[in-house]
Parts: structure tokens; sequence; C-alpha cells
């Protein structure tokens, strides 16, 4: 005797995918497991994404088709930008297109979903029967098939392969092997050289290391300290740090600007 599957099965007549969808678990439709999104972790050095299109054949009343990417802790740069997300088109797709992607803390990670143009032109995503199959490989490549949220679900509507690597410099190995040393000397009850690793660190801009000092000094009650290191890791997509920073600015009486940073928290980046 088996348990309950894992999945609910799925019959579309009872309500469209979007429906279904309790929050980023998949669901099983048809036999077939259908994520709401595609998500994969960031580690600490810079990662490309890179993003081909197979095939594209938009339902009638789609003007396009594309793949959102957001960022949860952390950021896509672009142009000199920190940005949230990014929509990337199947134009910019034809021809495969990277995209830079930046973590920031040990929970950042990317997400795909599919997006799409309505009549209006106005771009939608999140709605109807949208969804993603996803084949995944053991070298952490997939290839993505993505149903619009228009009409019956339709996973050839977009087609899409996705490579990822990281793109380590001498610079992140560098701040990376004194960041980790920092935690050893911090594991062995020796604060005060572990912060002055993680000083160099996020000096060279490891944003992990910001945050950990702005935990130290909130921790000994210097919370000037915490609020100049957490903003610096905060400003740079690190969710932890922006609710750290949160609570210092409460305790300071900044109220407005502490349900700013919850927002922003809230959101996994600030825009």
């Amino acid at each position: 005797m088996t348990g309950p599957d894992r999945y609910d099965e799925q019959d579309v007549s009872r309500g469209s995918l979007a429906d279904r969808y309790g929050g980023t678990e998949p669901v099983r439709w048809q036999g077939q497991v259908v994520q709401p999104m595609y998500c994969q972790a960031l580690g600490a050095d810079p990662t490309i994404l890179s993003l081909t299109l197979q095939r594209a054949a938009p339902p009638a009343g789609v003007r396009g088709v594309g793949i959102a990417v957001s960022v949860l802790s952390g950021h896509v740069a672009l142009a000199g930008r920190r940005l949230r997300g990014v929509d990337v088109w199947t134009e910019a797709m034809s021809g495969g297109v990277d995209v830079e992607l930046y973590g920031a803390g040990p929970d950042a990670r990317f997400a795909l979903t599919p997006v799409w143009l309505g009549p209006d032109g106005a771009t939608v995503s999140w709605a109807g029967n949208y969804g993603v199959l996803a084949d995944r490989s053991q070298d952490g490549s997939a290839v993505l098939r993505c149903s619009t949220g228009v009409g019956a679900p339709d996973f050839g509507e977009l087609v899409v392969a996705v490579g990822i690597r990281t793109a380590p410099t001498d610079e992140s190995r560098y701040r990376g092997a004194l960041y980790e040393l920092g935690v050893a000397m911090h594991g062995r009850g020796e604060t005060d050289q572990a912060c002055a690793l993680w000083d160099q660190a996020a000096g060279l801009g490891h944003v992990g290391a910001a945050y950990d000092l702005g935990a130290v000094r909130f921790g000994h009650g210097e919370l000037a300290e915490a609020e100049q290191w957490w903003r610096i890791a905060a400003e740079h997509g690190d969710v932890r740090a922006m609710t750290g920073l949160a609570e210092v600015l409460d305790r300071h009486g900044s109220a407005g600007e502490a349900r700013r940073w919850r927002e922003y928290a809230g959101q996994g980046s600030r825009p």
C-alpha cells in the first residue's frame, strides 16, 4: 500500500492551473508535474544564466512570449544597474542570450516564469493556465516547456534551453576565502579575528560578510555599527539584512523607513 501522492492530480476542467497552485509547490496534471516557476540556488560567485529559444508558438490573442527572470536575495546586473528582475522575450533568446545574476546571502536563488503580451500589449504572468514542465540534466542545465495563461494548457507554446555557469574572478575567490576563514575563526570563538577578516571581505564586496558584521554588532548592542553594515548588505539585496536593518530603524524611531525595508524583504530584493 502506498501513501498519498506528493502532488494533487489536477483536472483542468475544474479550474485553471493558476487556481491550483498553493504556492511554489508543483501540481500534477494529466500525469505530468507542472511547476509555477523554475527555481535554482545562487552561490557567492557571479552567475551567468543562458537562455536559448527552441520553439515559440503563442496562442491566438497573445502578441509575444518570453521568460521572466527574477532574483530572491540578489539582483540582475544590466547596463550598470541592479534590478530585481527582467523580462527576456523570444527576439532576444532566438540566438541565445546571457543574463548576469548576483546572489546576496545563503538564501539567494533565481526564478523563471513564463510571461506574455496580451492583445492590448500589457505584460501578463501568473494567470490562467500558465506553468512550466522542466527537463533537468545532471550538469545543471534544463529545457523548459512553458504554457501561457491563455486557453487550455499547451506546453509547446514556449520551449527554452537553460544553462547556468558560475564566473568566479580572482577577487571573488579572494574575498570568499577571507569570509570562510572568518567563519572558521568565529566558530572557534575568536570573534575579533573573524570580524577583522569579514571587514576585509566586505570591503571587497562580500555581502554575506557585511551581514555577519552587522549581526555581531547587533548582538553586542552596537546599533549604529549594525545599521551601517546591514544597510550595505541590504542595498545589495540581502533579505536577512533588510529585516535586521528594519529592526534597528524601528529602535531608532524610523518606522517609515523600517516599513519600506520590510516590504523590500517581502519582495525578495530592493527595487
